[in-house]
């Protein structure tokens, strides 16, 4: 299948094109820098930002046929590398972006996206531990997961086969086996964590099937 991956350049989507690539799909990825995705055959990069529906459809225009699928791996930028460092993008940098993806798909007859979120994200706050609900509410966080809180509320009334991933908190590793904790994290674990190839692996495998379609699953490694 052909997919399109924004946020391709970031660390977890960088780990989406790799998998999507061994499972033998052709990607498409639109990034603000070409040099940081190394040439590879059945990839296609294009110049550009999510927050121009003019570069997303320049992306789309990239390949032979539209896009199967889009993924959506967007983090918002900060001041340094630090969680708690303030963001440099616009306060709807992320719903704007997955805004313009929902207009290029609707034109190209595209119903398929999966977007990574957050655990903590619109109902699933409420299944935090009270530390971890106050530490990303309480700080320069708050700004990202209030964006991501949009992105849960405009996806959802967009017309699309919306995923929204919720990871726990990302770290390092191999491709694990994942559990899935329902559309809230009902259970979840204060100290669960999930490796960002875990993560790669469930957004393209997400991407294949409809069986998630309308769902806002909270993962988590066993």
């Amino acid at each position: 299948m052909q997919i399109l991956i924004l946020g391709g350049s970031g660390r977890t989507g960088k780990l989406v094109i790799d998998e999507a690539l061994r499972r033998n799909h052709s990607v498409a990825a639109l990034v603000r820098n070409e040099s940081s995705l190394k040439p590879r055959g059945n990839l296609t990069v294009v110049k550009g930002t999510p927050l121009k529906q003019e570069d997303i459809e320049a992306a789309f225009e990239a390949t032979p046929s539209p896009p199967d699928a889009v993924i959506v791996t967007l983090n918002a930028a900060r001041a340094s590398d630090s969680p708690f460092a303030k963001p440099i993008t616009p306060p709807r940098f992320l719903a704007d972006s997955n805004e313009n993806a929902v207009a290029v798909m609707r034109k190209y007859g595209v119903r398929r996206i999966v977007t990574m979120s957050a655990f903590g994200v619109a109902d699933s706050s409420k299944e935090m531990a009270w530390l971890m609900r106050h530490i990303i509410r309480k700080t320069n966080m708050s700004y990202q997961f209030e964006d991501h809180d949009l992105v849960d509320k405009e996806m959802k009334t967009s017309g699309t086969d919306y995923t929204l991933v919720r990871p726990v908190v990302l770290s390092e590793g191999e491709d694990l086996p994942v559990k899935d904790f329902g559309d809230s994290g009902k259970g979840v674990g204060m100290m669960s964590k999930i490796t960002r190839k875990s993560v790669a692996s469930y957004l393209v495998k997400a991407a294949e099937t409809n069986e998630l379609r309308g769902r806002t699953p909270v993962i988590a490694n066993v």
